[in-house]
């Protein structure tokens, strides 16, 4: 009988048919395998990729972020020896090999073949990896994603890590990081960890993401790079707003000293764009369109459903990106030294122009069908600007000491998240246009009123609207994360146990997070009003000037479901506004109090105390890595509670504290230097949101009756997620960067957090500020965070890439690769009525699938993405909240001109296909009605790019 080991080597001289976009893997040096000479090895490189690269060789950074301390030394030799001869995808490739645990690695290479602007799309062609963004901001009407995903879970349940050391999460509502800042230049490679170790931190639950960016020694020598790109924005260019934009970037590195030992490695990039978007969705929640079904007590129950407005939006946006990275190191044989730094902003210009055609006198006709007897129509505008900014700075060093390996270091980040200036406009009129109307939500991607012609034209005449009034506030919220962590690896000389480590990890992060209304209660500020010696003007009879004659343009946009459309000037609409802010207006909007000022303002802070120890245990072909993670978490913090007057209030506190024990095992069998099976069992964790357990209620009113469309409240009682996650994989490489792999995963979940909606008929517990006259009735949703039961998710995940290198001549440039995830979930809410659920955030199928050319001087690549349905939101009267299947082609294509120039151009989002699309009920009946969101179908268009890089 053929061995088991024999069988897989027998199966690996075919199995170079199977090779990806990456130069020949080369074998570790520690391994009795046959070896390659430099011709050979020279041949195998220019097989791959059509010729030798004229690029310095990228190799692993001398300073890795955690260095192979479970590794043998001559495994960690092994790498270094792969990355000076094979490339960055083939040193991506051999660290992903020789992993204690299940990880994707994308290199630099694959980061810069790829046309998106945003690291979060780019990150979605791993296997198990997908991104998202919401509406909640209107973030989704950037044409990006913002937010990433392991296997499904929310992104909160992730570890984020820059250059090893946790990135700080400015973001109050999540524990997720988001991408935004990060932008894909001057990255040397991304780790995706599907199964941790004790070394890292245990807030993992779906997965831990690390971001490394280059030092000098990743470079074969001098090195300095230019890259210049311009780009279009189709779906600006036919509306007629800001549609061009650009990256610049720069790139530097030297190694110098005695023996090269120091070295410098320098980035800064520079990007803008212009997008726009158009959205639609309803403005008020469905009724049973059958007066027969009318007396339902859910809306599951009714066989078709009738909405009284609607809303449609379209979303100009700004968007400029800079930043960069410094590495200054120092390389000796024992030691080494090394300080890491990063910046990164990110800001957005956000117009939302919003056309609302709103039913009245709603009920069921003679005929038992719902309709509205007339309607109105309505303006809305507000700036959506965002402000982002991320800084991380890392210090430390390596030492060798004989057996010892010691790792230590000092490490800071600091996250801003804020919202400057945000105003909002309404513009409404005394006109009622006599129906009847019925709004057809049939075409749930372009709904429409239906009436007669004259009444439509009536309806759809912007200057029966007039500028009626204003709102506007300021947010921001912070996070300053400081720490210090060191660990120590001793190497055995012994026949099973080959080291041991142990270590510590201290962190502390001080989080502020306020909002502050311009005018008392957040209430209206009246154009020409009390404020200027005027009355407190009725929204239809309103002192402003009419629509169209408001300085800005008529676009044409929805085929004219919303008829006129006009593009308010920003400036126009602040100016009203923003001089104001914070002052008394005691005949309108009040006068400002202590209780404005403070009722959203929540501060804390987080101590993290984290100590491990993992051995490291060889048994031939089986290497064992049992291990253990304590870690403790103090959480104290404050936020702002009214006396009840409208008028004063003092901070409350509030704390948390609890430990989590968090045991490992990782077991990996390589019965040859390119096959490896895996097995790993631990217990991880997911703390909650600062903002979900301290902070004010926040509130969401409608522009024209100031009724509470939505509440969003925290819950101090939210206690962390804790998980049971078991992986089993299968890996199998060749000699030429192929690579197969399956894995197949459970995950134990207890205490999952979720989003709870239910209506309600009114509340005296709304937080924060509430206008003296805001009401709510059957319509408002209240949002709370919730900790659910027990939930499982189990998957399976299939992954190849293939070059055809064995064709001939030119054919051999071709390749192809694909992966798919397929998941199931299944979670108690512990909801009446709604005892099961999915995950949030948890598709049930992601694949992508390419196809790529590398010969000669011409590369290009074309990737097909799709992530499937997800459950946002569980409601405990109305169908559930789901985001419709998300699915994006994108082309790159590159040309070498020769000294050193290389030409580019891509096309982003091929297919047109819609950035967010959030239905009511999982088919996509019935877009949702989502009251803290404008837009429940969301378009952005294509994306053109074109460029041009030089290398010197």
């Amino acid at each position: 009988m053929i061995s088991f080991k024999k069988a897989l080597t027998r199966y690996l001289i075919p199995l170079t048919t199977v090779g990806v976009i990456a130069p020949a893997l080369a074998q570790p040096t520690s391994h009795k395998v046959r070896t390659h000479s430099k011709k050979q090895e020279s041949r195998a490189i220019n097989l791959a990729r059509g010729k030798t690269p004229t690029a310095p060789v990228s190799k692993p950074s001398s300073i890795p972020p955690r260095p192979q301390i479970f590794a043998s030394a001559s495994k960690a030799e092994s790498i270094n020896v792969t990355g000076t001869r094979g490339g960055s995808v083939a040193a991506a490739l051999d660290e992903q090999r020789h992993s204690v645990g299940v990880a994707s690695v994308m290199s630099r290479e694959q980061l810069e073949q790829a046309p998106e602007t945003n690291l979060s799309d780019i990150l979605t062609r791993l296997p198990g990896v997908s991104a998202y963004s919401d509406m909640g901001g209107a973030q989704a009407a950037t044409g990006e994603s913002q937010y990433m995903t392991i296997r499904g879970l929310d992104s909160s349940y992730n570890a984020y890590t820059l250059n090893g050391e946790r990135i700080a999460p400015a973001d109050p509502s999540t524990r997720a990081v988001s991408f935004d800042m990060l932008a894909p230049y001057g990255i040397t490679s991304i780790k995706v960890s599907k199964s941790t170790t004790a070394d890292m931190d245990g807030d993992a639950i779906g997965g831990a993401i690390d971001i490394r960016t280059p030092t000098a020694f990743d470079f074969s020598g001098p090195y300095q790079k230019i890259t210049l790109q311009g780009q279009l924005n189709d779906k600006a260019a036919q509306i007629g707003t800001q549609d061009l934009g650009g990256t610049a970037q720069v790139e530097f590195a030297r190694r110098f000293g005695k023996d090269n030992r120091f070295g410098i490695y320098a980035t800064g990039y520079y990007s803008s764009k212009g997008v726009l978007a158009d959205a639609v969705a309803p403005n008020t929640s469905y009724s049973p369109t059958l007066l027969s079904q009318s007396g339902v007590t859910s809306l599951n129950q009714a066989s078709q459903l009738s909405t009284q407005q609607l809303k449609y939006d379209l979303f100009s946006s700004s968007i400029k990106r800079y930043g960069g990275s410094l590495s200054l190191n120092y390389k000796g044989d024992n030691q080494e030294f090394y300080a890491l730094g990063t910046y990164g902003q990110y800001n957005v210009k956000m117009d939302d122009n919003q056309i609302s055609l709103r039913g009245a006198d709603s009920g069921y006709n003679a005929s038992g069908i719902y309709q509205s007897a007339n309607a109105t129509r309505g303006q809305y505008f507000e700036t959506d600007d965002s402000a982002q900014l991320l800084t991380t700075q890392k210090i430390g060093g390596i030492t060798r000491a004989q057996n010892w390996t010691i790792n230590y270091d000092v490490f800071n980040s600091y996250g801003v998240q804020s919202s400057p200036n945000q105003v909002e406009a309404s513009m409404y009129g005394n006109t009622t246009v006599n129906g009847p109307f019925n709004f057809d939500v049939a075409n749930t991607t372009l709904p429409r009123a239906v009436a007669s012609s004259g009444a439509l034209a009536e309806l759809y005449n912007q200057n029966t609207n007039k500028f009626w009034k204003t709102q506007g506030r300021d947010s921001q919220s912070t996070a300053d994360m400081f720490g210090i962590h060191a660990d120590a690896a001793y190497h055995f000389h012994l026949d099973i146990l080959k080291s041991i480590v142990f270590g510590f990890k201290i962190s502390d992060t001080q989080r502020q997070s306020w909002r502050h209304p311009y005018f008392h209660d957040d209430n209206n500020f009246v154009y020409d009003g009390p404020f200027f010696g005027g009355e407190s003007w009725a929204y239809n009879n309103a002192a402003g000037p009419m629509v169209g004659n408001i300085p800005g343009k008529n676009v044409n946009a929805f085929g004219g479901a919303a008829g006129d459309f006009r593009l308010l000037d920003r400036d126009w609409v602040k100016n009203t506004t923003v001089p104001h802010k914070y002052q008394n207006d005691p005949n309108g909007a009040g006068n400002y109090t202590k209780n404005d000022w403070n009722a959203n303002t929540s501060r804390g802070s987080e101590r993290v105390y984290a100590a491990f120890v993992e051995l490291n245990l060889q048994a031939g072909p089986v290497d064992i890595h049992p291990g253990f993670r304590y870690e403790y978490t103090d959480f104290s913090g404050s936020h702002w509670k009214s006396n009840g007057d409208d008028a004063t209030g003092e901070f409350i506190n509030i704390k948390q504290s609890y430990g989590t024990p968090l045991p490992y095992l990782n077991i990996n069998y390589r019965p040859t230097d390119l096959s490896v099976l895996r097995f790993s069992v631990r217990r991880a964790l997911t703390r909650p949101a600062f903002g979900l357990i301290n902070g004010a209620t926040s509130l969401t009113l409608d522009s024209l009756t100031n009724r509470v469309i939505s509440v969003s409240q925290p819950n101090p009682n939210l206690r962390p997620t804790t998980a049971t996650v078991f992986d089993f994989s299968g890996e199998l490489y060749n000699h030429h960067s192929g690579v197969v792999s399956a894995s197949i995963y459970y995950k134990q979940i207890q205490k999952f957090v979720f989003t709870s909606v239910s209506g309600t008929t009114n509340s005296t517990t709304l937080g924060g500020n509430v206008p003296t006259n805001a009401y709510t009735n059957n319509g408002t949703e209240y949002q709370m965070p919730m900790n659910g039961g027990s939930a499982t998710l189990e998957g399976i995940e299939l992954n190849a890439q293939q070059t055809l290198y064995f064709l001939p001549d030119w054919l051999s440039g071709f390749g192809v690769n694909a992966n798919i995830t397929l998941q199931h979930s299944n979670a108690q809410s512990n909801i009446s009525g709604h005892p099961n659920t999915a995950l949030p955030r948890a598709p049930e199928m992601m694949y992508n699938l390419g196809v790529f050319y590398n010969y000669g001087p011409m590369h290009f690549d074309l990737n097909y993405n799709y992530i499937g349905t997800q459950l946002l939101s569980v409601n405990s009267s109305l169908p559930d909240f789901y985001l419709q299947p998300t699915q994006r082609l994108d082309l790159s294509m590159k040309y070498k001109f020769g000294w050193g120039l290389t030409g580019t151009l891509a096309m982003q989002n091929l297919l047109n296909t819609p950035a967010y699309w959030e239905t009511m009920g999982k088919g996509k009946s019935y877009l949702a009605y989502d009251g803290s969101a404008n837009g429940a179908f969301v378009q952005t268009g294509r994306t053109y790019l074109v460029g041009l890089t030089g290398q010197f």
